[in-house]
């Protein structure tokens, strides 16, 4: 088996090698992990949960909290996925929960949805457009559009995209990235602005706003395995069921 193609000016993996090195990496993973839930376990701490996500960690932040002030007695493992490597992930045992924004046809896993999140345009609290009202997408018509690229989620990247056709123009430039953590840090710093299914929470220098001329959501849910008998898990989807309701009656209460 051929894993690298050599030249005299360079070497580069074939797909095998690619394959080889991915899994490898999967291996060196799960030994971290071993190695961590042993100390873990030694330490007094009952049980781990691994949850796969994608978005940002700042989209998990306020559940997380929640979760870890119910029960510091479980070891969390957080592992930032596209959704289709998080369905692959959960199927092969490596997670144990999933937050998915795109449906899952399969017997073996379980759904839950969580709430309901409207696409808004996220951008720096002291860009020019902040505080306008009412604001629309045409607004940005001359603004840099900050984006994930299409290899990391492709429906997401052919939805916010196609919002731009149907308003009839193209961003004047596109920032391409491979995180939804340093496409806001990007926004932050003022780079530009983005489209993105809004979780709720604040983020420092940032500001999420509704666009006038754009009415889209998208209901992530959580998943996981039907067989799954851990108790961590059933511990955190019972912490979500009461942070979900309590954000219902918050919403209700506006």
């Amino acid at each position: 088996m051929k894993l690298f193609h050599r030249t005299n000016r360079r070497v580069e993996l074939t797909a095998a090698g690619k394959t080889f090195l991915q899994k490898a990496y999967q291996i060196m993973d799960e030994i971290e992990k071993a190695g961590i839930v042993t100390r873990l376990t030694s330490a007094g701490i009952a049980g781990e949960l691994s949850v796969g996500f994608a978005g940002s960690a700042w989209d998990l932040a306020s559940v997380l909290r929640h979760f870890r002030r119910k029960h510091p007695d479980v070891g969390l493992f957080l592992w930032h996925m596209n959704s289709a490597e998080q369905i692959a992930a959960l199927h092969e045992h490596h997670i144990d929960l999933a937050l998915l924004t795109i449906p899952v046809n399969s017997e073996q896993i379980a759904m839950k949805p969580i709430c309901e999140m409207p696409f808004v345009a996220t951008l720096s609290a002291d860009h020019p457009l902040a505080r306008k009202s009412p604001l629309h997408l045409r607004d940005f018509r001359d603004e840099t559009f900050i984006t994930t690229a299409k290899s990391v989620g492709f429906q997401y990247y052919n939805l916010v995209m196609s919002i731009f056709r149907k308003a009839g123009f193209a961003p004047r430039e596109i920032i391409q990235v491979h995180d939804f953590q340093t496409m806001l840090l990007l926004v932050q710093s003022g780079m530009g602005f983005a489209l993105e299914p809004s979780p709720g929470n604040e983020i420092d220098g940032i500001v999420r706003r509704k666009l006038a001329d754009l009415d889209l959501a998208i209901t992530p849910c959580m998943a996981w395995r039907k067989d799954n008998e851990s108790e961590a898990l059933r511990l955190f989807l019972d912490v979500a069921d009461e942070y979900i309701a309590s954000r219902g009656k918050a919403g209700s209460s506006d």
